[in-house]
This record gives C-alpha cells, sequence and structure tokens, in this order.
C-alpha cells in the first residue's frame, strides 16, 4: 500500500470513530426482516422446484 492510501485509510477511522452511534429505526429493522425472510422463501422455492424439474 501506498503511503496516500494509509492516509486516507487513517483519515477515514478516525472519521468513522468521530461519528455518533446511531441505533436502526424500526423502519429498517422491519425492512431488513422483510429482505432476509423474502430471501429465504425464494431460496427454498427455487430449491423445491430444482428437486421437483431436476431430480436424478
Amino acid at each position: 500500500m501506498s503511503a496516500t492510501q494509509l492516509a486516507r485509510e487513517a483519515k477515514l477511522s478516525e472519521e468513522l470513530q468521530k461519528m455518533p452511534y446511531e441505533p436502526l429505526l424500526p423502519i429498517e429493522k422491519k425492512l431488513i426482516l422483510w429482505s432476509l425472510g423474502l430471501g429465504v422463501f425464494l431460496l427454498a422455492i427455487l430449491v423445491w422446484i430444482s428437486q421437483a424439474l431436476f431430480h436424478a
């Protein structure tokens, strides 16, 4: 890594440490849960279709 990259990373880490902690809003938590649930549901459907159509 070059000196400029190290300097940028040091500056970035300093700025991140200065930021106050902000907990997730209830709507953000709900969106995360919906996204994860939808992803798991669609993955299960994909596995089921794969087993039904391409069972060897």
